[in-house]
This record gives structure tokens, C-alpha cells and sequence, in this order.
């Protein structure tokens, strides 16, 4: 009987802590917001389509054109400042914007940058009752916004072919400022190219929209991990230009040397280990100019170089080879020089951090003596009286 009590009392708790519970689930039922079935602004959007980026900045007021005086109601176009970023066989590389001349056209940009600062954005953008702030504006109205010709920045993909835009947007003022009695609202407003609905759109982190070629590059040329290098060769002005080859076999860690230099023997793998540890990651400061555009390669220490380096690595199933060349520091700093490489064909800067450990002197650095010359042995027996040779007898 004192069971029956017992669970009849566990019942009347249980069924009272319920309520609670299945209240507050009702809440979160009823403010939850399924993401997959919100209107997008581009819906249909991927990545994978896209094969170019456009984004353009317009000029400041100087530099905008001037209305013609004799047709005064002629509308005068927008001069944008422009940054175009095509994808390649490699990744995604700087291209060349129609009317605007770049010298680092082709050079690789950043896929992360890309994707975090393009691609994210574009693919979350809602349009719905929430974030639509003023349906159908008037140009005064999207003024007001920065939504204006004159004042939005500008994005538009388009397909590989670059005629079929994927996706063409006009980013206005920042909501932080225009909306300061609203807590928490950290966006931008926006609106497709095709309407006038000013749409705010919040997100998280900040969004990189720069047009200046410099924030988009990738700087890492080469990303190995040192298991996979295989051939390392290096000439300087101490090895007099001629390159010193050292390989290992594929699955073993000691490096060997077919043609040490003379006089000495077996390959300091510690020294070796160390040097090759810091050329895994490959990273330069600063990309000038294509290398067939820099007429004073001989000037710069890289036709011919001043020191010249190869890394052979296990690429999938097969080997390939980098090669880089080092030149002089840049004038007005010793702590940078010129740099070239088959990775990228263009003239860049490398810090000496990187450089000063390959101005050793390999042959006294990276191998061991080889060792006195052997003791003389004595001359062989006369075959005719079991003696010893006379050296002196014709």
C-alpha cells in the first residue's frame, strides 16, 4: 500500500514539473525560425557556378565625370573604382577589369577571402516581412540609405562565360549608425541591382569589401609538409652558382648527397632538417609586378640569381618541382629582397629572415669532413722470392 502511495505521489510531481516543460517547448516551437524555407535574395546561389567577381567602389565626387554642359539632361554614368577576381585553373587569380589596367593581373588570390567575404554573404541574405525596411524606394529614399548609384558598392558574379550574371547586389550605409535606437543590430542595408526594396541585412562578423588588390592576394606559394620533399637543391656565392643536390629516398628521413663537395663526406641531417623545416611554408611579402614587365631582372639579382633553390615533392601521385630564385634586398631595406618562383610569374619581395639561412656555406656547414686520406700500405710481395717489392728495382 505504501508503494502504491509512493508512485502515485512520483506521478503528480512528474505531471507537474510537465507543464513548465512543455510550456517553454511551445515557446521555442513557436520562435524557432527554419533558415531553409526564408526567402533568399539570390536563391539558387552556389559557389560552383560562379567563374567571375566583380566589386566596384564609385570615385570620389572629383573624380566622377562632369555633366556635359551642352546636354545638361544627359545622365552622367558612375566611375567606379574596380576589383575583378576570376577563378583559374589553380584557384582564383586577380583579373583584368575592363578599362583598368592591373599590373598583378593573374596573381593568386585568397580562396578563404573569398568565400568568407563573397560567397557566404550572397547565400544568406533574407528578403521577408522582417528585413524588408522600404518596398519599392524612391531614389531620394535609397539615398538616404546609400543605396544610391553614386554611393553603393557594387557585386556582381556572373558564370564562367562572364554573361550570365548569377548574382548582381548594391550595398549601402552601415545599419549601426541610421538605426541607433535599435540594440543589437549589427548590418548593412542592401539591395538587388534589379529592385529598389531596401533590405537590411545583419550578420556577424565583419564584411571585407575593399577594392585594393593587395587585401585579396595570397601570399603563400607553397605549403609542404616536410615528409613529402624529396630533392633540395641550393646554389649561392659560396658554392660559386653551382647547385648542391641532396635527395632521400621516398619513405626514409636521412638525405644523401650523390657529388659532395670536395673534400667533404656524410650530409649534416640536423642542419638539413633545420633549413628544410622553415622552406615548408613559402610565403611572400609583396607581389610588384609580372616578371616579364621588370626590365632589370639582372639589376635585381634574379637573371641570374644570386641564390637559387628547388624543392621536389610528392604531389598526389606523382613529383613535382618548385623553383625559386633569390635576388638582392630591396633598396632602402636590407631586410627585404627580391624574389621570383615557377609558382607565380612575378617579381615579389621575400623577408631576410627567409634568405639568410641559404647564404651559408654548404660545404662547410651541411656536411662533415670526409675523413683523413687512408695509411699508406706496404708494396706487394716479389712473386719471385716472397719478398716485398723493391720500389727502387726496374
Amino acid at each position: 500500500m505504501n508503494f502504491a502511495k509512493a508512485n502515485i505521489a512520483l506521478l503528480v510531481v512528474t505531471a507537474a514539473l510537465a507543464v513548465p516543460t512543455g510550456m517553454q517547448l511551445w515557446s521555442d516551437a513557436e520562435s524557432f525560425v527554419d533558415y531553409s524555407r526564408i526567402p533568399l535574395m539570390f536563391d539558387g546561389f552556389t559557389p560552383e557556378n560562379v567563374g567571375t567577381i566583380l566589386i566596384a567602389k564609385p570615385k570620389s565626387e572629383e573624380e566622377q565625370p562632369k555633366p556635359n554642359p551642352q546636354k545638361p539632361d544627359q545622365k552622367v554614368a558612375v566611375a567606379y573604382d574596380q576589383l575583378l577576381i576570376q577563378r583559374s585553373d589553380k584557384g582564383w587569380a586577380i583579373g583584368q577589369a575592363p578599362g583598368v589596367p592591373s599590373k598583378l593581373a593573374g596573381a593568386p588570390v585568397n580562396t578563404q577571402r573569398v568565400e568568407t567575404d563573397v560567397f557566404d554573404h550572397l547565400g544568406k541574405i533574407r528578403v521577408d516581412q522582417q528585413t524588408i525596411l522600404q518596398a519599392a524606394a524612391t531614389e531620394e529614399q535609397l539615398a538616404e540609405y546609400g543605396l544610391d548609384e553614386k554611393s553603393a558598392t557594387v557585386v556582381r558574379v556572373t558564370d564562367p562565360t562572364g554573361q550570365n550574371v548569377l548574382a548582381a547586389l548594391y550595398i549601402g550605409a552601415s545599419a549601426n549608425e541610421k538605426l541607433k535606437g535599435s540594440e543589437g543590430v549589427n548590418g548593412i542595408f542592401v539591395r538587388a541591382a534589379n529592385s529598389t526594396d531596401v533590405v537590411l541585412y545583419e550578420f556577424e562578423r565583419p564584411w571585407r569589401l575593399g577594392v585594393e588588390t593587395d587585401q585579396w592576394l595570397e601570399r603563400v606559394l607553397l605549403k609542404l609538409s616536410p615528409e613529402a620533399i624529396t630533392r633540395f637543391s641550393l646554389a649561392n656565392a659560396a658554392s660559386q652558382g653551382k647547385p648542391i643536390v641532396l635527395s632521400r629516398a621516398e619513405g626514409t628521413a636521412a638525405w644523401t648527397c650523390d657529388a659532395p663537395p670536395a673534400g667533404r663526406g656524410a650530409v649534416r641531417q640536423a642542419e638539413v632538417e633545420g633549413v628544410i623545416g622553415r622552406l615548408r611554408w613559402i610565403s611572400v611579402q609583396e607581389f610588384r609586378m609580372r616578371i616579364e614587365q621588370a626590365s632589370n631582372l639582372a639589376l635585381l639579382g634574379i637573371q641570374p640569381p644570386d641564390i637559387a633553390f628547388e624543392l621536389t615533392f610528392k604531389d598526389g601521385d606523382s613529383e613535382r618541382t618548385a623553383k625559386f630564385q633569390v635576388g638582392k634586398h630591396v633598396d632602402g631595406d636590407e631586410n627585404v629582397f627580391y624574389f621570383a618562383s615557377s609558382e607565380a610569374p612575378f617579381l615579389m619581395t621575400w623577408p631576410a629572415g627567409m634568405v639568410t639561412p641559404l647564404e651559408v656555406d654548404v660545404a662547410q656547414n651541411w656536411f662533415d669532413p670526409s675523413g683523413p686520406p687512408p695509411a699508406p700500405q706496404d708494396p706487394p710481395p716479389d712473386p719471385g722470392k716472397g719478398q716485398p717489392a723493391d720500389p727502387n728495382k726496374k
